[in-house]
């Protein structure tokens, strides 16, 4: 099945969404894992973008966050179907997205490019949300 058919799917009766939980769930999945994969492979284009200083903290810290969005994406791609444990998997790639707001709110204090990396910020938000909005779609079918 390819990603489009995916797309098309009709969502659980209880929700008007066209795309299915299962897609949205590993969308997510794919997401993370290109994103750790970033953050692993290249933490030294990631500090150009956000336009924070070069150092090795800040790479360890990059490589750290990397590796939990490569375990996100890894959790929700294992999942066979929408479930408890995906929906737990969704919820805590919010939490992750909590702790990349905070970490982002102290590295806007020291960036050099602030127009770059207002667009890196908008972007994370932006899949904070969607993370929420999946989170809440799955609690509200295997959470409650």
């Amino acid at each position: 099945m390819n990603f489009l058919s995916l797309l098309q799917q009709q969502r659980h009766p209880t929700h008007d969404s066209v795309i299915s939980e299962d897609a949205e769930a590993r969308a997510l999945g794919v997401a993370s894992i290109a994103i750790g994969l970033s953050e692993l492979a290249a933490p030294k284009q990631v500090q150009s973008l956000l336009g924070i200083e070069d150092r090795a903290s800040h790479r360890g810290i990059l490589r750290v966050l990397g590796v939990r969005e490569i375990m996100h994406g890894i959790n929700l791609l294992a999942e066979e179907k929408p479930s408890k444990s995906m929906a737990v998997g969704v919820w805590s790639r919010v939490a992750g997205d909590v702790l990349d707001t905070a970490l982002l709110a102290v590295a806007a204090t020291k960036t050099k490019k602030p127009a770059k990396f207002a667009a890196v910020a908008a972007a994370v938000l932006g899949i904070g949300v969607w993370d929420t909005v999946a989170a809440k779609r799955l609690s509200e079918d295997y959470l409650s």
